[in-house]
């Protein structure tokens, strides 16, 4: 089957655009420990979640280890896509500030927006990102902090609680923001945590994989981690 690396969709603003899938990600100095708890996971991922939306930008999959972040996301042009990395930097900076009173913490961490470029770089992108959770010594389909939950997984946990239902004053101390958030499908488990399938564009990652769980998993177990570094971090090329 034939991967369609541009796709229409519904961007966060309302308007329905061709959108490309684009790999965000901040890798933060090897002294900085940006999430050292719970807490601050919890924290960047609603703040992934807030920035991509408010720079129209829809999430595929995602994954937050201690001191970096990855992100397959679709956006109409590489502009956006980097605003939304550097957004969802410059709010984390002000939670580690106001949390640790680490002031500058990610003013050297190095954000980028690199575009997918053909559907074997966007399958090995899509693969590459949740097995981050290799870094904190995870098994990747246990991994709290990324959305590999949400891939070939119609299961939404019970007890859950959608964010637009939430009234401003709560809406501000769980989700970290002023944002308003009324007309997001996006939903709380019982622990508050956001459940990735309902930010996830999770129909984009099974499309890309034939909806064939099977070659997703063979995919997340054969990528060559090092290689995809290369060309998602380093730059050098698909």
């Amino acid at each position: 089957m034939l991967m369609y690396l541009y796709v229409s969709r519904v961007l966060p603003d309302g308007s329905r655009k061709l959108v490309r899938p684009y790999h965000i990600s901040m890798e933060g100095r090897e002294s900085i420990i940006i999430c050292r708890d719970d807490e601050d996971y919890d924290v960047m991922v609603k703040t992934i979640a807030v920035g991509c939306r408010r720079k129209n930008v829809i999430v595929v999959i995602y994954a937050v280890v201690s001191n970096h972040f990855h992100i397959a996301a679709l956006a109409e042009d590489q502009a956006s896509a980097y605003a939304a990395a550097a957004e969802i930097k410059r709010v984390y900076s002000m939670w580690l500030r106001g949390r640790y009173g680490i002031v500058c913490a990610l003013d050297k961490a190095d954000v980028q927006a690199i575009p997918i470029e053909t559907n074997n770089h966007a399958r090995n992108a899509l693969a590459y990102i949740p097995r981050n959770a290799l870094d904190n010594k995870c098994n990747v389909n246990e991994y709290p902090w990324s959305g590999f939950r949400a891939m070939f997984c119609a299961d939404i946990p019970s007890g859950c609680t959608p964010v637009a239902s939430l009234s401003k004053r709560i809406c501000q101390d769980v989700m970290h923001t002023n944002m308003s958030l009324k007309d997001v499908p996006w939903l709380l488990d019982p622990e508050c945590h956001l459940v990735p399938r309902s930010f996830c564009d999770w129909q984009y990652l099974e499309q890309a994989f034939e909806h064939d769980p099977a070659y997703w998993m063979r995919t997340v177990g054969g990528v060559n981690s090092a290689q995809m570094r290369e060309i998602l971090i380093d730059g050098q090329g698909v």
